[in-house]
C-alpha cells in the first residue's frame, strides 16, 4: 500500500482543503479521506475507482506528501469520530 496527503491552498468550503489516500500495488483507491474547512470530514472506503496518481490528482495547485500507513490509519480513525456530510450540519 501506499499513502499520500494532497494539500490545496484556498478557501473554498464546499471544496475539500485536505484528501488522504490509500493506494493499492496498482495505484487504486481502496479508501479515502476528504478534509473541509468548516471541520468536516467524509471518508471512502470498499472503493471501485481507477488508478490514481496523486500528482496528476493534486493538479497545478496541490502539494502531494508520502505518509506512512500509521499515519494514514491515525487520520482515517480521526475521520470517523468527525462529524461528516448531513450529520456535519447538527455539530
Amino acid at each position: 500500500m501506499q499513502y499520500y496527503m494532497i494539500e490545496w491552498d484556498h478557501e473554498e468550503e464546499d471544496e475539500p482543503w485536505k484528501l488522504y489516500l490509500e493506494l493499492d500495488s496498482r495505484g487504486c483507491p481502496r479508501r479515502k479521506v476528504e478534509a473541509y474547512r468548516v471541520g468536516l470530514y467524509q471518508s471512502y472506503d470498499d472503493l471501485d475507482e481507477p488508478p490514481t496518481d496523486p500528482r496528476q490528482a493534486a493538479g497545478s495547485e496541490g502539494n502531494v506528501t508520502a505518509l506512512n500507513r500509521v499515519q494514514f490509519e491515525d487520520i482515517w480513525e480521526q475521520s470517523r469520530q468527525m462529524p461528516d456530510g448531513f450529520m456535519g450540519m447538527f455539530f
